[in-house]
């Protein structure tokens, strides 16, 4: 059967054409007459030839047209996560813009699949993992274009993403704006700091500190939210035990609604909450309603991300929003131009305070 297998020298000895002829039939059809081009293909339809190998077409070019984005999460997360979708969704639109393919890539399963040292592409932009993930040293091995997105930080690598400590003080500066002096934080993934921790954001995603908390790249995120919440509430002179943080089970809704639940049925509830997630916020949104309790007449709640429920939202949610998608779009314009042999400057990616109606004066 191998030999009977339809191959390129096959096809244009049947048409009666070149082997380059058949080749920019299907690589190049603007160097040939449609009349031409037509006759090859049906005639290596009728040998059951599809074309040249993509595998081999690319390396011959030395260009897959395919760039992978690497995920911390299991590869179904990326279609659940309302953030992530947005800066993904950011990603994929200037991917089309540019004639570019994305390969997702999970970092689970790569040491078992060496997912990342067999994927055809161009570049990587690499999501929210920890500088020793095994998944990172394959992509830094691979000497590809990379851009990273979130806290990760590799010398010389361009980086994509908020300040998120100081984008988390936005929310707490607002709420001591209202004058609020109990506070909830709901986090996930390992995201509570001790009081006594002396961590600054330029610290948080290295290395040695990646290392030292042990927790993937997504959870070094949570922890710099609350690091960044914590220290607008100490530097306006906010006692530690006013505040109560509540370490929720996933970044879901259903998680983020438990968490209330706990801050809610405390000895001292909360009259503020703030979700380092939306979708944690919308949960400790619904927790409320189900109990009866006013918000923000009872509890002002707010969130991080601005995905597109926060809007939509009852009532609306005050959120730290981050423009996700506009970061996905810079993170693949960054790794396009690399691929290409530039040089883009990296962009300051700004946080800003979104107030809607979950949140008002104590």
């Amino acid at each position: 059967m191998v030999e009977n297998r339809p191959t390129l020298d096959r096809v244009a000895a049947a048409a009666g054409v070149s082997r380059m002829t058949v080749s920019n039939a299907y690589n190049r059809p603007d160097q040939m007459s449609a009349t031409t081009r037509q006759h090859v293909l049906r005639v290596a339809a009728s040998l059951g030839y599809s074309g040249p190998d993509p595998a081999g077409r690319s390396l011959r070019r030395r260009r897959a047209g395919t760039i992978g984005v690497l995920l911390t999460e299991q590869l179904p997360y990326a279609f659940s996560d309302p953030g992530l979708v947005s800066f993904l969704q950011g990603v994929a639109t200037e991917l089309r813009d540019a004639g570019q393919a994305m390969l997702l890539l999970p970092a689970e399963g790569n040491q078992q699949y060496s997912l990342v040292r067999n994927a055809l592409v161009d570049g990587f932009i690499v999501a929210s993992l920890a500088p020793r993930d095994q998944a990172v040293l394959d992509v830094v091995q691979r000497r590809l274009p990379l851009v990273t997105w979130g806290n990760l930080r590799l010398p010389g690598v361009p980086r994509v993403g908020v300040d998120n400590t100081k984008a988390a003080q936005l929310a707490g500066k607002h709420l001591i704006g209202l004058h609020h002096r109990r506070f909830g934080v709901i986090t996930f993934g390992a995201g509570m700091i001790p009081e006594e921790a002396k961590i600054t954001e330029e610290e948080m995603p290295d290395a040695d500190t990646a290392a030292a908390f042990d927790v993937p790249g997504t959870h070094l995120v949570m922890r710099q939210r609350v690091l960044g919440f914590r220290r607008a509430l100490a530097d306006a002179g906010i006692a530690a035990d006013a505040i109560r943080v509540i370490d929720a089970s996933a970044n879901s809704r259903k998680a983020g609604e438990q968490a209330m639940n706990e801050l809610l049925t405390g000895p001292h509830p909360p009259t503020a909450v703030f979700g380092v997630t939306d979708v944690l916020a919308l949960g400790a949104l619904a927790s409320a309603a189900k109990a009866g309790i006013d918000v923000p007449g009872d509890v002002s709640v707010v969130g991080f991300d601005d995905i597109d429920d926060a809007a939509r939202s009852t009532p609306p949610l005050t959120t730290v929003a981050q423009g996700l998608l506009d970061q996905g779009r810079w993170a693949a314009r960054l790794v396009l131009d690399a691929v290409a042999g530039g040089d883009t400057p990296v962009p300051q990616i700004r946080a800003d305070l979104v107030i809607r109606t979950s949140t008002s004066a104590i």
